[in-house]
């Protein structure tokens, strides 16, 4: 009985220890599931950083050389760096405001009316300069550029007064109503069971096609068995006069 129960002590242990092992062993991937996660995560973070990073250098390169290029032509063409920047800004002014228009669903005739007025205006600044105020050729085009680039601006923004939300939220609407979505629905289920009659008919006629076939088929074996038997029952020998 001492034998039976260390036998039984000892088992008993065997299968906490085996236990034990399992637990160990799912701890030890868990932690190791753990690690992975954590350092996969770190190299997301640190990828998804790098390419922020690299974008932010591109635009920022990309918006140096945009605004040297602007300094540069103001001072070359028109005399002053000062008219360079304030083309580029009022450029970049109007272009957020003509895709806001675009986005807001404001007329594209609305956009074209206020770049005719810009140029006219800049056309009739030019004149100004040069005629009557005697300016030179690089300033009075600077300022003509200028002064047409500040009426386009403004006129974009007074554009964006005529906003409708009735015609901002119309693409989000479907084109279809409820109404026509559920006869769209009724009208294909009754197609679909014009389809499912049409089959079942076809189905049915080919049926009765083969019934009668059949029926023939059998009518005609009969026949012939029929027809046999008879040639049989002649042929055998008439053994009531043999008796």
């Amino acid at each position: 009985m001492a034998e039976r129960g260390a036998g039984e002590q000892s088992f008993s242990q065997s299968l906490d220890q085996l236990i034990d092992a399992v637990r160990a062993l799912f701890a030890g991937h868990l932690v190791l599931l753990r690690a992975e996660l954590g350092a996969i995560a770190r190299d997301v973070l640190i990828t998804l950083i790098g390419v922020a990073a690299v974008v932010s250098l591109i635009i920022t390169a990309l918006l140096g050389l945009l605004i040297a290029l602007f300094l540069v032509l103001g001072e070359g063409l028109f005399g002053s760096q000062l008219w360079g920047a304030a083309h580029m800004t009022l450029i970049l002014l109007s272009l957020a405001a003509a895709i806001t228009s675009s986005i807001l669903r404001i007329t594209s005739g609305r956009r074209a009316r206020a770049l005719l007025i810009a140029a006219f205006v800049g056309a009739v600044s030019l004149l100004v300069t040069l005629l009557p105020l005697g300016w030179a050729a690089g300033p009075a085009t600077g300022f003509a550029i200028t002064f047409g680039l500040i009426v386009l601006f403004a006129d974009l923004l007074a554009g964006l007064s005529t906003f409708n939300m009735q015609r901002f939220t119309d693409r989000f609407v479907p084109l279809a109503s409820e109404a026509e979505l559920r006869a769209t629905a009724s009208a294909l289920e009754d197609l679909r069971e014009e389809a499912l009659s049409g089959v079942a008919a076809e189905i049915g006629e080919a049926i009765g096609s083969a019934d009668a076939v059949i029926g023939t088929l059998r009518r005609t074996i009969s026949r012939v068995a029929e027809t046999l038997s008879s040639a049989a029952e002649r042929s055998r020998p008439d053994r009531g006069g043999d008796a």
